[in-house]
C-alpha cells in the first residue's frame, strides 16, 4: 500500500526526520504517528478524569454541611496556631 506526498515541503521535512532518525521513511511515519495517537489518547485521558473530579466536586458541593465547626477547630490547631 502507497501513500503519495504532494507537498515538496512535507516531503523534504519527512525526509530530513528519517535521515535524523536513521530510519526509512515508513519506519518514520509509523513512529511519528505512533507518538501522535499517543498524545492524543493521554490528552483525552487528562479530559476524562478532570470530568470526573469536577463530578465529584459538584457531587460534594450539594451535600449538606453537617458540622459548625470552623476549618481550625476540624483540624485540631488551637488559638495559638499549634494543636493541643
Amino acid at each position: 500500500m502507497g501513500i503519495s506526498i504532494k507537498s515538496a515541503e512535507a516531503e523534504r521535512k519527512l525526509r530530513r526526520v528519517s535521515r535524523l532518525l536513521g530510519k526509512s521513511m515508513t519506519a518514520t511515519v509509523l513512529e511519528l504517528a505512533d507518538a501522535k495517537l499517543r498524545e492524543i489518547d493521554a490528552q483525552k485521558d487528562r479530559e476524562r478524569r478532570l470530568r470526573k473530579v469536577d463530578e465529584i466536586v459538584q457531587r460534594i458541593k450539594k451535600l449538606p454541611v453537617l458540622s459548625t465547626a470552623s476549618e481550625d477547630e476540624i483540624l485540631g490547631y488551637n488559638e495559638h496556631g499549634t494543636f493541643d
